[in-house]
């Protein structure tokens, strides 16, 4: 699956000036609903937040993906976002967190969730993408680089 098919204007941020782990998620949740013209805003922050509160997507690495499943949309919506200080995220590692990408998906499916979650260990797992990623001065910088790695990866 190419992720950067997955994004559509307006949804990367770079350089959050969010300072922890729920004002990050609200700026994402935000920034989704925003690109993706969704209503039910509350309902789906409250899916991410959930999943967060049950076990932590701070995988290590600097690297987070938070995620949910909600019947509030009819297609997989995706942001990332860049964190030049990190954010304490509770990872696996301990370390803070400088990159993330949040996926929401329709509450009936399970496969192309699966898939963009794979999608993304297999990029990300190259740490120079992931420093690429976090180090992106613009958010069609950072596209750039996510189809760059997805041509050598996927």
């Amino acid at each position: 699956m190419r992720l950067s098919e997955r994004f559509v204007d307006n949804c990367v941020i770079i350089n959050s000036s969010s300072t922890d782990k729920e004002s990050i998620l609200n700026e994402m949740v935000d920034t989704l609903c925003r690109a993706y013209q969704l209503e039910h805003r509350d309902e789906i922050f409250e899916a991410v937040f959930a999943r967060e509160k049950s076990r932590s997507t701070g995988i290590s690495c600097g690297l987070a993906v938070p995620h949910a499943k909600v019947d509030y949309v009819d297609r997989m919506c995706m942001v990332a976002a860049t964190v030049k200080d990190g954010i304490d995220f509770d990872s696996f590692d301990g370390e803070p967190v400088f990159l993330l990408i949040l996926i929401v998906s329709p509450g009936n499916t399970v496969g192309p969730h699966l898939k963009a979650l794979s999608s993304v260990s297999r990029l990300l797992a190259d740490g120079a993408v992931r420093q690429d990623l976090i180090e992106a001065e613009t958010p069609s910088d950072f596209l750039t680089i996510l189809r760059k790695a997805e041509d050598k990866y996927l």
